[in-house]
């Protein structure tokens, strides 16, 4: 298996159909064909469906195309850093509810001060960081706590607390507690769902989930409908949001979630990571 074999099935899988990826890659089908069958053969799984006229990827064929994806970028920043070995490039994982971070004063003059870095940034969910940071496509994530920590060395930030925010009608009676909004339809992200499903089962009641998503903006965006009330990290108010909605601290200490830095375990972090990290102590 190598890098020649991966573009050949990355192609291949983006173009649907193998006809169109010989066109596509200035070569005649039956060797393409050949090809992807040698590769199946040594990976010893089957990683397209045959049979049908658009490619269908088997579980298998899923994986390795992500994992093509994450070689082939890999490959590509390699040769560019050695085309441009002057310049340090520092590449970031990050997830939405931490986008804000880099608005701090500290870190943009860091980032003005040192003009031999350039950033390559990454965003998605903390599994997803994890996931980019084991397989060396990023140097250093940015995730939200909780996770599992044993296959990296994390370095946290002070906690913070998570907040409600939603139209005023949501707000008329005083609410300081995540239990005060037990009857009123919710907007959770995904990340912290099983925190404080866990949370409320354990203080004896349930709460009414309206929204789940992925993102911490798109949890605004559903609050400024009216639906019903957003419940994130107090940070987010740092994005983009409707500021007429109202926002509540909420004071339940264990709904508290930290920010950590992450790098692979046991492994030396250069200066400039550390010093990038320094900027938000």
């Amino acid at each position: 298996m190598d890098i020649r074999q991966m573009k050949y099935f990355k192609t291949i899988v983006e173009q649907g159909t193998i006809s169109k990826a010989a066109k596509v890659l200035h070569m005649a089908q039956p060797p393409l064909s050949m090809q992807l069958k040698q590769l199946e053969d040594e990976l010893e799984v089957t990683l397209i469906k045959r049979g049908n006229r658009q490619i269908e990827l088997t579980q298998a064929g899923q994986l390795f195309y992500k994992r093509c994806l994450q070689i082939l970028d890999l490959s590509e920043i390699t040769k560019n850093e050695l085309k441009q070995s002057y310049q340090e490039v520092l590449r970031i994982g990050i997830t939405s509810s931490n986008s804000a971070l880099i608005q701090k004063d500290e870190v943009k003059n860091y980032i003005i001060n040192n003009k031999q870095i350039s950033y390559s940034i990454h965003e998605g969910t903390t599994y997803e960081m994890l996931d980019l940071l084991l397989s060396h496509n990023i140097d250093i994530g940015i995730v939200r706590t909780p996770f599992d920590s044993s296959l990296v060395d994390a370095y946290y930030l002070e906690k913070e607390p998570m907040i409600a925010i939603g139209k005023k009608d949501f707000f008329i009676n005083k609410k300081e507690y995540i239990k005060d909004f037990k009857d009123i339809p919710l907007i959770i992200h995904q990340r912290y769902l099983p925190l404080i499903n866990d949370y409320c089962l354990n203080q004896h009641f349930q709460i009414q989930l309206k929204v789940s998503c992925d993102d911490s903006r798109t949890s605004l965006i559903w609050a400024s409908t009216g639906i019903g009330v957003a419940i994130v990290p107090m940070s987010s108010l740092s994005l983009e949001y409707d500021h007429s909605l109202v926002s509540v601290i909420l004071k339940d200490k264990s709904l508290y979630t930290g920010i950590a830095f992450i790098t692979r375990k046991n492994e030396e972090i250069n200066h400039s990571i550390q010093q990038f990290i320094h900027q938000f102590k």
